[in-house]
């Protein structure tokens, strides 16, 4: 479904799938979109890097290469939220990550981070 048409309020789609549709031989994991580009390669900028970051994917390779890099960004709590279907709602939460943003006074997103607390 098209951003913009039906009644449906959720996402029955991902660009992450779509991708992984796209090119089927590909390894593809998302991640990085639940945060500002800024934070993404230092979360230590925000409340000292007490925040959390997602992984999504259908190969446990590709997922480890990614959380390898976020570890080499200094990421200390990676969340595998399990396979690529679940980069639907990562792809919602952007948009509440800029209405936070919003909501604290930044246009366009924001320096701050969301942390899960288990």
């Amino acid at each position: 479904m098209r951003a913009g048409v039906g009644h449906d309020p959720c996402d029955t789609d991902s660009l992450g799938e779509r991708i992984q549709r796209a090119l089927p031989d590909t390894k593809v994991v998302k991640s990085f979109v639940t945060q500002e580009q800024t934070t993404v390669v230092d979360p230590g900028s925000v409340g000292g890097g007490e925040h959390t970051m997602f992984v999504a994917g259908d190969h446990a390779d590709a997922k480890q290469q990614a959380t390898e890099l976020l570890k080499d960004y200094g990421w200390t709590d990676i969340l595998d939220v399990g396979p690529l279907v679940c980069a639907r709602g990562m792809e919602m939460y952007a948009h509440m990550h800029s209405a936070i943003g919003f909501g604290l006074g930044r246009q366009f997103g924001g320096h701050f981070g969301i942390k899960v607390v288990r």
